[in-house]
């Protein structure tokens, strides 16, 4: 992302994406970074191009924020931006590496049939399981995924559900690398407990995070951090914060060295999405790696795609999605001694060869 300027990026895909240019530069190769990104901010961005290394990051003039009619104008803008630098700059059978998003599946169609790119799809969920698209964007969805040459997965699950085909891939759930944990951990006496994520209420976290906090001792202090709209979680957590012994705080929305500093002064990690998604039957929360990567011990919801991943033997499971329960989990982890490095750091060798064979085949 800009230094000193903010563009409308998942803080998720920006964390995956991120380790993924990491281990291609390991590999040897330098990595142009294409940013479709928007600004966030109110006002206008220019377009800049950013060098890092062995890596270049683009991104494209943007217009503030508005809520006015004129943002359909924004948006064409940037997707005009966006389409005609890789229609012109991409070359013929090139490989791309693409984040799956729906607000560039049409564009990456017509460049597919146009420039015969090879599509190296990371594809993280399908994204009309977490909520209902129009038919136009579901039937993109499926057909730059079919368009797909190979695959980056997030769990098996995925690959078996969408890869019908059996085209090349390779399965990693998240972000492998450990951190270098600079900080010392809360020291008042309280177990620290820390969701951090979307408050998106179509995935639940968040607020059955909150709301464990009503069946904790009050030794315990639970911090929400999240992107998104804050206005249902602030409810939640005023409610529950007034008839709780648990202290339960909304820390708003840290990114980067910010969350990642915050997170380590905890103890333990909720990973507390709702079980009944859709999408929770073939995506992998990325949140489970941060916090084993940053020295925390991690509690999860109890659902085949965690369960059969290669870090479960590493979790905290639950299996009833009520706040009983999930607090039941918090007391048991927190009596428990594990670190999550070793097995993340063999994930991370095993990545980077078969991601190495991948980008060969």
């Amino acid at each position: 992302m800009e230094q000193g300027k903010r563009r409308d990026n998942s803080p998720a895909a920006d964390t995956k994406i991120d380790y993924i240019i990491n281990v291609l530069n390991r590999l040897g190769y330098g990595v142009d970074i294409i940013s479709r990104a928007p600004s966030a901010e109110s006002h206008f961005l220019p377009a800049s191009i950013e060098t890092k290394g062995e890596n270049t990051y683009l991104y494209f003039a943007s217009f503030g924020r508005t809520k006015s009619p004129i943002r359909v104008v924004y948006r064409w803008f940037m997707e005009l931006q966006f389409f005609f630098w890789c229609l012109l700059n991409l070359k013929k059978q090139e490989q791309v590496i693409v984040y799956h998003s729906l607000g560039y599946d049409a564009a990456f169609l017509k460049l597919w049939k146009m420039k015969s790119i090879r599509i190296i799809g990371d594809i993280e969920e399908i994204y009309q399981d977490v909520c209902k698209q129009t038919a136009c964007k579901s039937r993109n969805e499926y057909r730059f995924i079919e368009a797909c040459e190979k695959y980056i997965f997030p769990t098996q699950l995925l690959d078996q559900k969408v890869n019908i085909e059996q085209k090349p891939s390779l399965v990693i759930h998240g972000v492998y690398a450990t951190e270098n944990v600079t900080e010392k951990k809360f020291s008042d006496g309280k177990i620290h407990v820390v969701y951090g994520g979307t408050l998106d209420p179509n995935k639940g976290g968040a607020t059955a995070a909150a709301v464990a906090a009503a069946f904790l001792p009050k030794n315990y202090h639970i911090h929400i951090c999240g992107f998104g709209d804050p206005t249902e979680i602030k409810t939640v957590v005023a409610d529950i914060q007034a008839k709780s012994e648990a202290t339960v705080t909304f820390e708003g929305e840290l990114k980067g060295d910010s969350y990642k500093h915050f997170i380590q002064k905890c103890h333990i990690g909720l990973s507390t999405q709702n079980p009944a998604a859709a999408f929770n039957a073939t995506s992998f929360p990325s949140k489970v790696l941060v916090y084993l990567s940053n020295g925390l011990k991690v509690v999860s919801i109890h659902i085949p795609a965690i369960a059969q991943s290669a870090v479960a033997d590493n979790l905290y499971f639950y299996d009833v999605q009520t706040p009983e329960k999930i607090a039941e989990a918090i007391i048991r982890a927190s009596k428990e001694e594990q670190s999550g490095n070793e097995i993340l750091y063999r994930l991370d060798m095993k990545f980077c060869d078969e991601l190495d064979k991948l980008i060969a085949e």
